[in-house]
């Protein structure tokens, strides 16, 4: 009976590791899932949104801050060389007691072109910078519109444009308006150049100060011409006096696009 009770449980368990094996083999393993990563890269596009304060510098240099809003669209050629278009709205202003006893406002817009060049991407190795001085500098155009008031009463004193306004010649100090009477903003050419530090937040995304100076093809951008008193249209537009300038100090953020990775 001892011969047959072991036989019994041999049997058993022969039969049970047989029946185990058997139901491994139909279970069916579940299936893995993954999650399809997209894998992207930079853009040489990028997108800047900036925001400042203007300072004047010519006949009416006593400051008067204005803010100024712009947009930037810039393209990476290679890797310390971009190029970019501007487009800014804003205001300049300043006053002057002596001589003039008067301030001025001018709204005005530019467009501007700019070869921007990055020095610390050129003169360092690191792949990655996490802070980047750059300078630029371009050309554009300055459309703008300004009127000088009496400091004591308020008084409309002198302005750039009116119904009888032309064009000047482009580009040229000298020389009569041209076209259409009743031009609502006077054109001038501008030489926009400056300097900006950029950190970068994220590899999409940086945050930058930058100070820019503007060079106009005109000295009446205050509506003054000179050490006279005279409004400055037409042909009274220019004097012997020097072109007026300004700068813009401003913050902004950029964002840099991005594409889905070639494979």
């Amino acid at each position: 009976m001892k011969h047959v009770s072991l036989h019994f449980i041999v049997l058993v368990l022969l039969y049970g590791t047989a029946d185990a094996q058997q139901r491994k083999k139909d279970t069916i393993p579940a299936k893995r899932t993954f999650t399809k990563t997209i894998r992207t890269e930079i853009s040489p596009y990028s997108l800047t949104l900036r925001a400042g304060l203007t300072q004047f510098f010519g006949e009416l240099n006593e400051q008067n801050m204005q803010g100024s809003f712009g947009i930037g669209l810039d393209r990476k050629l290679n890797k310390s060389v971009s190029l970019g278009l501007d487009y800014t709205a804003g205001k300049v202003g300043g006053q002057k007691t002596e001589l003039f006893n008067s301030y001025f406002i001018n709204e005005y817009n530019t467009a501007e072109i700019l070869i921007k060049w990055n020095l610390t991407e050129q003169f360092t190795h690191q792949k990655s910078q996490l802070c980047n001085i750059s300078v630029y500098g371009g050309l554009g155009l300055m459309f703008f519109n300004a009127h000088t008031y009496d400091l004591t009463t308020n008084e409309l004193l002198r302005f750039t444009n009116s119904e009888s306004s032309k064009r000047n010649q482009f580009f040229l100090r000298w020389g009569n308006p041209h076209g259409r009477s009743g031009i609502n903003k006077t054109r001038e050419g501008i030489i926009p150049v400056g300097t900006s530090l950029d950190y970068c937040l994220s590899e999409k995304w940086r945050i930058s100060m930058d100070y820019r100076f503007y060079f106009i093809r005109t000295d009446k951008a205050d509506a003054t011409s000179g050490q006279r008193l005279i409004n400055p249209e037409e042909e009274d537009s220019y004097s012997g006096t020097p072109n007026d300038k300004f700068s813009l100090l401003s913050v902004s953020i950029t964002h840099s696009f991005a594409k889905p990775r070639k494979h």
